[in-house]
């Protein structure tokens, strides 16, 4: 969370933020001096940015490090996305899971990433991925349903304009196959061992909102039985979401 001329941020905010995002970036606990390290800030002004956090409740202090606190907590779990999401997914993801056992996932877009807002913990150990969690949409079946729906060429454009002219070409391919389908499938790609079957989650407008996924060891993960269950639960929520915008 460096400056781009990897120098330490300069404003309080700007403080703020790259400690915030540090602890994040750090798997949810950090220490001040991985804080200081991660985000170029001295110690000593981050040691002061974590304590006025601290007393505010947007970190708090465990043996271990610094962790995200309650009053940050609280503000995330009133975003409007994840909030709407979360009541029409329940069933939705109940039925899905009662059919495969297998770890679930929805997940919204967010720059070159898709952000897990729900995450249901199969049988795989340890789980690919929990709320909150980022992956990389070039390479996740979550990523490449929404990308193949999205009508945002600019978030497109940035996302293939990280890749290598064969890596681009290759997406692109993968992305026109999605949508003759409306599913995506990530074979081993983003976590070794892990395969992954996605289909976007469309606003009424037709405009994807989400995907769902699921994710299993290869070795025993059918993509091609999980396919229509998939799709089934991504219509299914598409259709509940639509329901509660009326």
């Amino acid at each position: 969370m460096r400056t781009a001329q990897g120098d330490e941020p300069v404003s309080v905010l700007d403080r703020i933020i790259a400690i915030v995002e540090a602890v994040r970036e750090c798997g949810g606990c950090a220490t001040v001096m991985d804080l200081a390290r991660a985000t170029g800030i001295p110690k000593s002004t981050a040691s002061r940015t974590v304590a006025e956090l601290v007393r505010r409740g947007y970190l708090e202090r465990t043996e271990a490090g610094v962790v995200i606190g309650l009053r940050l907590f609280e503000l995330g779990a009133r975003a409007t996305t994840p909030r709407r999401l979360g009541a029409a997914a329940l069933p939705v993801l109940a039925e899905l899971f009662n059919a495969t056992g297998e770890h679930l996932n929805v997940a919204v877009q967010d720059g070159r990433d898709m952000v897990s807002v729900i995450s249901v913990r199969g049988r795989l150990r340890p789980a690919p991925s929990r709320a909150g969690a980022r992956v990389p949409a070039a390479t996740t079946a979550l990523g490449k349903a929404f990308l193949a729906f999205t009508s945002d060429e600019s978030a497109v454009r940035d996302i293939t304009g990280g890749l290598d002219s064969r890596g681009r070409r290759h997406l692109e391919r993968e992305l026109e196959d999605v949508r003759s389908c409306a599913v995506a499938i990530d074979r081993c790609e983003t976590f070794p061992g892990v395969v992954g079957v996605a289909s976007p989650i469309l606003s009424p407008q037709l405009v994807p909102v989400a995907a769902i996924s699921v994710a299993g060891p290869v070795s025993e993960m059918d993509a091609d039985r999980m396919m229509p269950l998939v799709r089934h639960a991504a219509l299914a929520l598409t259709r509940r979401l639509a329901l509660r915008a009326v």
